[in-house]
């Protein structure tokens, strides 16, 4: 049944999708609004502040979802569950934007380029930089670890845990964001993306060049505190083939190409990342189908 709501859920999103220029909700901007600034809220501690903005929801909205499947053949939990998958994918599709800082990119609108990248496409745990030289590379990093967050990292959750498990991702995503945790081994969102970013690397070595991304793959595998960007990053620009300079700090991306892109490469290496990641899509897709037909269904 996961595989259908996620199938319908895609369809309906391809067609009628939403495309977001934030990656913030406002309506958990709201939530957090209510408590941020109280002085008990304070005195709870970094766990105790996650457990009640995060945990605490996700387990009784979650929980309400599953209510729903005694009722009416569980219909009423089928189309909630579609409406919330709408809801949080919607951050996924902004493939409009990548597109028109391409079209910046490709005229030497460096100045547009950025303006367009930081606006539109830029997340708070990668800080861009308006030197032509070193934006694409970051806006590369960017896209993908955008589209990991907002899509793989909440479907894999959806498919193990359903609504409470898509929903606690959702707002641990979220409040990520808000209170700014930088720290690249912050416990929830860390450990959330820790399975999800190497079960996608492997997929990006399956569509890419596999033998140069496996090899990436293997180094990242049981590094526990390599970031998930940083994993994405290294494997991707491995997949399609590109050599990147090393850095001497392990946990730190390798953004600098080992050659400098002109703005005609720039643009063909995002064609193929966006290529990479719907090739990722439609493989993931096939698994999960699979799984579901051999399987029964993913509960």
């Amino acid at each position: 049944m996961k595989f259908l709501i996620l199938f319908f859920t895609l369809m309906i999103q391809h067609y009628r999708g939403i495309s977001r220029s934030t990656t913030q909700s406002r309506t958990f901007s709201r939530w957090f609004s209510l408590f941020r600034n109280r002085a008990w809220f304070q005195k709870m501690g970094r766990n105790g502040r996650y457990a009640l903005v995060v945990f605490v929801p996700g387990i009784i909205i979650g929980g309400s979802f599953l209510m729903l499947e005694d009722t009416l053949w569980g219909l009423p939990s089928i189309l909630a569950e579609v409406a919330l998958l709408l809801y949080v994918l919607s951050y996924a599709d902004f493939h409009r934007y990548v597109d028109e800082y391409k079209q910046k990119v490709s005229s030497g609108d460096d100045e547009g380029a950025f303006r367009c990248a930081d606006q539109y496409i830029a997340i708070p745990e990668i800080e861009l930089c308006n030197k032509s030289g070193e934006l694409h590379d970051q806006v590369s990093r960017t896209v993908l670890h955008r589209w990991f967050e907002f899509f793989f990292l909440m479907v894999f959750w959806f498919l193990v845990f359903g609504a409470p498990g898509v929903l606690i991702a959702w707002f641990s995503l979220q409040y990520s964001q808000l209170v700014h945790c930088e720290e690249k081994a912050w416990r929830p969102m860390h450990w959330l993306s820790w399975i999800p970013a190497r079960l996608l690397g492997l997929t990006f070595a399956l569509v890419g060049n596999f033998v140069g991304a496996i090899a990436v793959w293997k180094k990242t595998l049981w590094n526990w505190r390599l970031p998930a960007d940083v994993v994405l990053n290294r494997v991707a620009l491995a997949a399609l083939s590109y050599e990147l300079e090393p850095q001497p700090d392990a946990t730190e991306p390798d953004t600098k190409l080992a050659s400098n892109l002109g703005s005609k490469d720039a643009c063909d290496q995002m064609d193929k990342l966006q290529l990479l990641h719907t090739r990722s899509v439609v493989v993931w897709l096939v698994i999960i189908a699979l799984i579901t037909i051999v399987g029964g269904t993913l509960y």
